[in-house]
C-alpha cells in the first residue's frame, strides 16, 4: 500500500508542503541529490511522507559511523496510520546495513516520538560527534543500535 521513490526534479516543492518547512532550493537540490538517501513514500500514488537522511562523518575519520535522519516528516492525515512512518525508517535503517553502518541518528525536538523505535538519547558532546554540529538548540540527539 505505501511505496517508495526517489525525489525527483518534478516533486521537489512536494518537501515543503508535507514538512510544512521551507527549504531553500539550494537545500532541495541537495535533498534530490541524495539519492536513496532521501525518499518520499507514496499511498495510492499521492506522496504522504519525505525522509532525508545523510552520513555522519567525525572530523577525525575516514568513514561514516552511520547515518542521521535529517528530515522525516508524513502528512498528519496519513501519520500513525499505515505505518508510514515505520516504512520510512526501515528504508533508512536497510540503507545505513547496505552500507555496512550499524547506527541511525535523528536530533528532535520529540524525544519521546523516537524512543518508541527503539531510539535511546545519545550524549552529543563525546568526542565523536564534535564539530559536526548535529544538535541545533532545542533539540535532543538519539541513536539507534542496528547491531543487536
Amino acid at each position: 500500500m505505501i511505496a517508495l521513490d526517489d525525489l525527483t526534479i518534478n516533486n521537489l516543492g512536494l518537501v515543503n508542503v508535507i514538512t510544512g518547512e521551507s527549504f531553500s532550493k539550494e537545500q532541495l537540490e541537495e535533498f534530490k541529490e541524495s539519492g536513496e538517501l532521501a525518499q518520499f513514500a507514496y499511498f495510492k500514488e499521492v506522496p504522504v511522507g519525505v525522509v532525508v537522511s545523510k552520513p555522519v562523518q567525525p572530523v577525525h575519520s575516514k568513514s561514516p559511523v552511520g547515518l542521521l535522519i535529517d528530515v522525516c516528516s508524513v502528512l498528519p492525515a496519513y501519520s500513525s496510520k499505515y505505518d508510514v512512518e515505520r516504512q520510512l525508517l526501515s528504508h533508512i535503517e536497510e540503507i545505513t546495513k547496505k552500507r555496512h553502518l550499524d547506527r541511525v541518528y535523528v536530533a528532535t525536538e520529540n524525544p519521546a516520538q523516537w524512543e518508541a523505535f527503539g531510539f535511546a538519547v545519545e550524549d552529543h558532546t563525546q568526542e565523536l560527534y564534535r564539530g559536526l554540529e548535529l544538535v541545533k538548540q532545542g533539540r535532543t540527539l538519539l541513536r539507534k543500535d542496528l547491531s543487536k
